[in-house]
């Protein structure tokens, strides 16, 4: 990874300028996208898709809110693509608080700064990218019986449906986590209230039966133990 960091501090001071249009049909032509101004990547989804072009696997492309509209979708975007970078050990601070700011100074400085290390990293790439999305005519393949099917297709297929099955049930088990977490630190929150209303002396009654609800389990008995003892919220979701 030493050259990579290298290259990563080589670009900020050579390749060649472009004007801000030919910039954006670049990013378009790459990822086939729509941006009309440059201060629209501020979403992040361009760099994220251009990132894993670069080097595979290294951002979970489903993952990327592709159609971010708000700053806390460019955020999340954005956080991505730092962590692609800092997972491949390159040594690059995305400037995440000003772009997201959508402003087209900030936006235009970056976008030239990755556009010097993408060319730096995959020179042939933007050439093979074009002849990919060239049209072609494609022959007709005649029909295989399932009888007549290779054992080891049919077993790479086979792998590449467990794989994105597990791809899949990881995402849900982030979704349920990140559900989890939330539905956690509101119970703490009202919990807090309601201690903080009886140790004042206020409706006393009413927050004792609010303490058995949220200290009950699934058994029916009442854990005396506050909300807060147990270690980790997620258990016994991985």
């Amino acid at each position: 990874m030493t050259d990579l960091k290298l290259t990563v501090a080589l670009t900020s001071v050579n390749g060649e300028n472009m004007s801000r249009h030919e910039m954006l049909q670049w990013v378009n032509n790459m990822v086939q996208g729509h941006f009309k101004k440059i201060e629209e990547l501020c979403s992040g989804a361009a760099y994220c898709q251009m990132m894993e072009m670069i080097f595979p696997n290294c951002i979970n492309l489903k993952r990327v809110k592709m159609t971010a509209k708000l700053e806390h979708e460019y955020l999340h975007n954005l956080k991505l693509f730092q962590e692609a970078f800092n997972r491949l050990k390159l040594d690059k601070t995305v400037p995440i608080d000003r772009l997201i700011k959508g402003r087209f100074q900030d936006n235009f400085e970056f976008l030239q700064w990755f556009k010097k290390f993408f060319d730096s990293q995959a020179p042939d790439l933007e050439n093979i990218k074009a002849l990919a999305n060239a049209p072609v005519i494609k022959p007709i393949k005649p029909r295989v019986l399932a009888k007549d099917q290779s054992p080891v297709n049919a077993n790479d297929d086979a792998l590449k449906d467990l794989i994105g099955e597990m791809q899949t049930l990881n995402l849900r088990r982030d979704d349920i986590m990140e559900a989890s977490n939330q539905c956690y630190n509101k119970l703490r929150i009202v919990e807090d209230l309601v201690n903080d209303m009886v140790n004042s002396n206020q409706h006393v009654e009413l927050c004792k039966r609010i303490q058995a609800v949220l200290y009950k389990t699934i058994d029916g008995e009442i854990n005396e133990e506050p909300i807060g003892v147990n270690d980790d919220p997620n258990e016994g979701l991985y």
